[in-house]
């Protein structure tokens, strides 16, 4: 997965990593000094990161949106649509934890910006940071589905095979037989191999 370090162009800090990490304590027992911490972080990765673990925290569905919206507009920071997508998949899973109304739309938006990554594992790379908050709702999984597939398909090389591979090790544990047939399509290989005997070790039903 895309990490901070090579996330855009503005350098990475000491200090980016620990306001995150500042923030994400104080979010414990002290929402209004853990989201002045996370508004003061430069790099914008770790400021949507410490502004969406701030919204977690927060009990008040109106004012936990208004951070989750601060954290969103930190992530379409980034210069480039894989690094957007990663950085935007943090608030997108707190408002897939606390059933945000708009979730389906932000999950539009954010494929609609992966549509625009060239270059193919970049594209599988975000797409999967955006299905894994998504595993566990069918609806909204499948509404990205098609797209992970087709950039699946499109990509090779041994990061790609990875990536599908801790896709299907994920899915397997709400669709077993998706994931089975996600694996089934890829030619075998080191870590489709595992994915496959971890699935096969399960010994719990999918949940769908």
């Amino acid at each position: 997965m895309t990490n901070a370090n090579n996330c855009g162009a503005e350098r990475v800090t000491s200090a980016d990593v620990a306001g995150r990490r500042e923030a994400q304590l104080l979010a414990r027992n002290d929402i209004p000094r853990a989201l002045t911490v996370a508004r003061a972080i430069g790099h914008p990765w770790y400021r949507c990161q410490a502004l969406a673990g701030v919204a977690d925290a927060m009990s008040a569905p109106a004012a936990r949106d208004a951070v989750l919206t601060e954290a969103v507009e930190a992530a379409f920071q980034q210069l480039e649509p894989n690094r957007v997508a990663c950085a935007a998949s943090w608030p997108l899973r707190v408002m897939v934890r606390h059933e945000h109304a708009g979730v389906r739309r932000f999950v539009e938006r954010l494929l609609n910006v992966l549509a625009k990554e060239e270059h193919g594992l970049r594209r599988l790379d975000g797409l999967a940071a955006v299905i894994g908050p998504l595993l566990s709702i069918p609806e909204l999984r499948t509404l990205a589905w098609p797209s992970f597939l087709a950039a699946a398909d499109t990509s090779t090389g041994w990061r790609t095979e990875r990536i599908v591979s801790w896709m299907a090790a994920a899915l397997a544990e709400y669709d077993k037989p998706a994931a089975l047939r996600l694996l089934a399509g890829r030619n075998p290989n080191r870590f489709t191999s595992k994915a496959s005997a971890a699935i096969a070790a399960m010994t719990s039903p999918s949940r769908e």
